[in-house]
């Protein structure tokens, strides 16, 4: 018996507001391509993804099915759904139009991805449930004591988490709508899961999978860019 099937559910809805751009970070054009595009090109050649879900704005949703529902460029890419208010939102909204047991979640803008971490998340979450990537720690940690520097924090019990993130699409609904009725928030999927009682393993990330959330990031991603070409060509299913 083979690998399960695994939805991708890439949550691209946000205004990117700290991007200070007046285009959404997601549409940002990085050496010659949307950021959207590099993201969609990595996930899509990843063997272990069978079909991707887009959400965006709700106001882009007919763009964006347009685009790339039926796009032989893009034959993974199933469905475009609406997003929400947060994130979670979003991602809680892709969840819902997957139909299969296992969803990835991965940010819009990771665009440096790559097919080997997706698989490795993928693997650690089929073992154990739920899974993500994530960094140690190497720099010096500290409190923030207003202008002043406060207690030191042990860096050898942190991680700085990334995606893709890997669970069940069941666990991540019934723990967002619970949790949600209770007025508590989430920054990302493993945060709610973790709030629900779900144990989350975590396989080594990778330092170019960084979110660009600020300017500098974008400059940052536009030199990587140039190092990293574009994946061309249709993935394969």
């Amino acid at each position: 018996m083979g690998p399960p099937p695994v939805t991708a559910v890439i949550p691209a809805a946000g205004s990117g507001s700290r991007m200070a751009s007046a285009v959404p970070k997601q549409f940002m054009e990085l050496n010659g391509h949307p950021l959207l595009d590099w993201t969609l090109a990595a996930i899509s050649h990843a063997a272990e993804i069978t079909s991707i879900i887009l959400v965006a704005p709700p106001d882009d949703v007919a763009r964006m099915t347009e685009k790339y529902v039926g796009n032989p460029r893009w034959p993974k890419v199933s469905r475009v759904a609406a997003g929400g208010a947060t994130r979670a939102n979003s991602v809680y909204n892709g969840v819902r139009a997957a139909g299969t047991e296992w969803i990835l979640a991965h940010d819009a803008a990771r665009p440096f991805v790559t097919p080997t971490l997706v698989r490795r998340t993928i693997e650690a979450a089929l073992r154990h449930g739920a899974a993500t990537a994530a960094l140690p720690v190497y720099d010096t940690l500290k409190m923030r004591d207003g202008d002043f520097l406060g207690q030191p924090l042990d860096r050898a019990a942190a991680l700085l988490i990334q995606t893709p993130q890997v669970f069940r699409a069941a666990d991540i609904i019934t723990a967002h709508e619970r949790l949600k009725n209770e007025g508590k928030e989430w920054t990302d999927e493993t945060s709610l899961l973790q709030q629900a009682g779900i144990k989350v393993a975590w396989v080594p990330g990778e330092i170019a999978n960084m979110k660009i959330t600020m300017p500098d990031d974008f400059r940052l991603a536009q030199v990587i860019a140039e190092r990293s070409p574009f994946v061309k060509g249709p993935a394969r299913i």
